[in-house]
């Protein structure tokens, strides 16, 4: 699941300009997960605008707003709104924005597309809508299988590939925080316990 969180409103409002008529489309699938873009974010945002002095000519909330099937559908049945709109906030991953983006220029039209979200990584929910976790950069270059399913590029706070740096702490902790375990730690422990030692000498 990609992590949102919301970018301040004065920075979504100063990327508007003088944008005064706005669609604003939120995003079913992760960020509704994330309490950051769902019908309740969604109706806010709207209402802030609003009261900020844009109008809102309509919102919605695609299934998923990075699948472009799903973002057609939604914009579709808002195409007469959107012919009279200036911009488009999304509250959706940078996918999402740019999806967006795509479907207005498939629709011919020119306008600016404005995130109201960043974007701040891959998250896996440990406790539903408590505890989040990055676990995985989408590196695209997976080393997970030679490190007994834990990865160093995420969890190391260097981003090791060959093995622990030289501050790591006898207590098995971080140099860099103390309060985290070494990622190389986990992951040796992790292999002597699946009897794998031997994936430490293949970096």
């Amino acid at each position: 699941m990609i992590g949102t969180q919301p970018k301040p409103f004065e920075e979504v409002i100063a990327a508007l300009g003088s944008c005064s008529r706005l669609i604003v489309v939120g995003c079913g699938g992760c960020a509704a997960v994330c309490h950051t873009g769902g019908e309740p974010e969604v109706a806010e945002m709207a209402e802030e605008l609003n009261r900020a002095g844009r109008e809102v000519l309509a919102t919605t909330v695609p299934e998923r707003t990075c699948y472009i099937q799903h973002t057609k559908q939604a914009l579709d049945a808002l195409r007469n709104e959107l012919d009279r709109a200036d911009a488009v906030v999304v509250l959706g991953c940078g996918g999402a924005v740019q999806t967006v983006r795509q479907a207005t220029e498939d629709y011919g039209l020119v306008m600016p597309v404005i995130s109201a979200l960043d974007s701040v990584g891959h998250m896996d929910t440990l406790v539903p809508d408590a505890l989040w976790m990055e676990r995985c950069s989408e590196c695209g270059d997976c080393v997970l299988n030679e490190t007994g399913g834990i990865c160093p590029v995420t969890l190391c706070a260097k981003g090791l590939l060959n093995g622990p740096c030289g501050g790591t702490r006898d207590d098995g902790k971080c140099e860099a925080d103390p309060e985290k375990d070494c990622a190389w730690q986990l992951i040796y422990d992790r292999l002597k316990a699946l009897g794998q030692l031997d994936n430490m000498r293949r970096v």
